[in-house]
């Protein structure tokens, strides 16, 4: 027996008929492929016909971004990051995401020079915290994002605390990401030890500031509440792809 849709559920898939073209600028390719699988996943929860928005990843090698961003060079990896964007608009995307959160340091010379809209991840995710009434996160990411504070500012403003692990659970981290996710090559001793650490801070939520974090760390294993930053952010494009009320620019 076939099931209508609801009056809302039916305007949802009328607008998946309608769907924006979203970019994705890959700058780790596992972070990049599980955005783009939560997007294509969520759409299917919206339209069981496996409908869901055109998208088109494109990835430079990674070396090119991980050179930028080990010097913190801003401006040219802005300048690379357009770069991507230039051949994801040529290809016909409508807006951009980018599913890495370090290269958020440059967001405001990327939205500067970009053809297209560019989601703004450090901000949904500190909205998100907002939404959620929460005071104290702990931040997890590579180290330049904890350490040098990428969320500090847009949380404080909400007047959210950002807590940050110490060195050497940041030494930890960092190496989890570069040297075991990134490479599959996970050691489920650096995940359990990487665990334990982060049960032990105060804090109200998680943010799994690093789009490869969330292939090893979730609510369950951490007991707290997680912003997963990755589906957070194919969340917020989705909504952007259907929605005919939302301009792309």
């Amino acid at each position: 027996m076939s099931v209508k849709p609801s009056i809302r559920q039916s305007g949802i898939i009328s607008s998946l008929q309608r769907m924006k073209h979203i970019g994705i600028v890959d700058i780790t390719t596992v972070g990049a492929c599980l955005c783009a699988n939560e997007i294509v996943a969520q759409a299917a929860k919206i339209d069981p016909t496996g409908k869901h928005p055109e998208f088109t990843m494109h990835a430079f090698s990674f070396d090119q971004y991980n050179d930028f961003i080990s010097r913190k060079d801003w401006i040219s990896l802005a300048n690379k990051i357009c770069d991507s964007i230039r051949l994801l608009e040529k290809i016909g995307a409508d807006f951009v995401i980018i599913p890495s959160n370090a290269p958020h340091f440059s967001i405001d010379l990327i939205e500067k020079n970009s053809p297209l809209k560019v989601v703004n991840l450090i901000k949904i995710v500190a909205d998100e915290c907002h939404r959620k009434g929460f005071s104290k996160v702990l931040v997890l990411g590579i180290k330049l994002t904890m350490q040098d504070g990428l969320y500090n500012e847009v949380l404080q403003s909400k007047k959210i605390t950002p807590i940050i692990p110490t060195d050497d659970v940041c030494d930890k981290i960092e190496h989890l990401i570069r040297n075991e996710i990134i490479l599959s090559q996970i050691n489920s001793t650096t995940v359990e030890d990487i665990q334990q650490d982060i049960k032990k801070y105060d804090c109200d939520a998680v943010i799994l500031g690093c789009t490869e974090l969330p292939v090893v760390y979730n609510e369950k294993n951490l007991g707290k509440p997680v912003i997963d930053t990755t589906r957070l952010l194919a969340h917020y494009a989705l909504h952007l792809a259907i929605d005919d009320n939302l301009s792309p620019k």
